[in-house]
């Protein structure tokens, strides 16, 4: 909803309950002198201080990254003691942790002011409530400032760490071979053990005619074994001149075969290929040949050099709502309890991290009783409930980056939107001080 639609329906209320207090007044006009016991019915302004401890009911809390690429959220480890938002830091063992909210009791406060003509009041409610994310640890453990960071992860990761061949075959198509190449010359300098593993050219039995990375699959590479395919075995020859027992590995596939950003990626380059046979092949030695900590720092790597990774620090959700309530009071001639009912509409301001709040309409509803302390000083309890309404979507959420991103520009997106539905119900307590 735009600033305008906030702005009439924000002035739509306020005029909508100024059309009720005119009748209602006019109506007690009339009927004032139809009877000497009628209650006396003053007009006055107020203010009000209360604490409204609050019960949350956010539903279905989900955040992705603005483009909609997320296919899952990873939380941080704990333990450390210094945060450092490095890929590796993260729990790839544990995706999509349910992401809960306390109940707001400690910052819990609100005040009005308004204006009461007889049994009627129109006011302007302000209030804040404040839920805190609720810790993914259970029972003894101890809440950690890092329980509420978490990574997203797109299609490359998510796979890898899943097992998701098809998966990760479709996501690899995607990616330019100078991508392929940055990941490459990154596993090898982190982790060498890795690179070696995979696209490991193969020999026929004996050992003595590996597949040589080649710009192309020769047409004779039955007898001088260069290919373009990762994995690829070498030729047939028994001659000792067309021997080569120099095994290739993932490294020599990225220089001298991945030669651009679209030459033999996702496809090998000649004649009766099969689509995609590159990124088929390196998705299968990636499933197949490594173990669960290699395949987690593969995803984590190919986070930082190929398609980048968000980081969101989702502490609580604080909503401070501007109301306009009409409220009605239930006077009596006899006794200082006066009953009362209000129903209102207006404004939340929802924040999700700190800094950054998103406007979305909201009512209110309650019912309580206030006692008459002494002249122009009443105390007040009611229960409420609160709804904001419209759409579920927060857009426009800044994140954070991981310390080691080196994606190419625009991979890594600034802002990530959440969905969920909010609504609280709680009581209220407080003071009215009229003037």
């Amino acid at each position: 909803m735009s600033a305008k639609n906030y702005n009439n329906l924000f002035l739509g209320s306020i005029m909508m309950s100024l059309a009720v207090l005119i009748t209602c007044q006019g109506a007690q006009a009339r009927g004032a002198a139809k009877s000497t016991f009628e209650v006396e019915k003053p007009q006055y302004f107020y203010i009000g201080l209360d604490y409204s401890p609050a019960f949350s009911n956010i539903r279905n809390f989900t955040i992705q990254e603005s483009n909609g690429e997320t296919k899952a959220i990873y939380p941080y480890i704990r333990g450390d003691k210094e945060i450092i938002l490095d890929a590796s830091r993260f729990d790839w063992n544990m995706p999509n942790p349910r992401i809960g909210f306390k109940n707001s009791t400690l910052v819990a406060v609100g005040n009005s002011i308004g204006y009461a003509m007889g049994s009627m009041r129109l006011e302007i409610e302000v209030s804040h409530e404040r839920f805190k994310s609720r810790g993914r640890y259970i029972g003894n453990e101890r809440e950690e400032e890092s329980d509420t960071i978490y990574l997203l992860a797109k299609e490359l990761g998510h796979s890898a760490v899943t097992e998701k061949t098809e998966d990760l075959v479709s996501a690899l198509t995607k990616v330019k071979g100078t991508d392929i190449v940055r990941f490459a010359d990154a596993l090898e300098k982190t982790r060498p053990d890795i690179s070696k593993k995979i696209c490991r050219t193969r020999s026929i039995p004996g050992g003595r005619n590996y597949g040589k990375y080649n710009s192309y699959t020769s047409w004779f590479k039955d007898t001088n074994n260069l290919t373009a395919l990762c994995g690829d075995i070498g030729g047939s020859s028994t001659k000792l001149e067309n021997y080569n027992m120099i095994q290739n590995s993932f490294r020599d596939f990225a220089r001298e075969t991945l030669i651009d950003e679209n030459t033999n990626w996702p496809t090998t380059t000649g004649d009766n290929v099969q689509g995609n046979d590159n990124a088929k092949a390196l998705a299968r030695d990636l499933i197949t040949l490594l173990s669960r900590e290699e395949k987690i720092a593969v995803a984590g790597l190919m986070v930082n050099t190929i398609e980048g990774g968000e980081v969101v620090d989702i502490g609580e959700i604080s909503s401070t709502s501007v109301m306009v309530n009409v409220c009605y009071d239930f006077l009596s001639k006899e006794g200082s309890i006066v009953p009362y009912g209000c129903m209102g509409l207006g404004s939340n301001f929802v924040g999700i991290v700190k800094g950054h709040f998103t406007p979305k309409p909201a009512y209110r509803l309650k019912a309580g009783v206030s006692y008459k302390l002494f002249s122009g000083v009443d105390i007040f309890a009611a229960g409420f409930y609160h709804r904001v309404f419209g759409s579920t979507e927060y857009t426009d959420i800044p994140v954070e980056y991981l310390v080691d991103d080196v994606s190419p520009y625009g991979r890594t997106k600034e802002t990530a939107m959440a969905d969920f539905r909010m609504s609280y119900a709680g009581g209220e307590f407080g003071m009215r001080f009229a003037f």
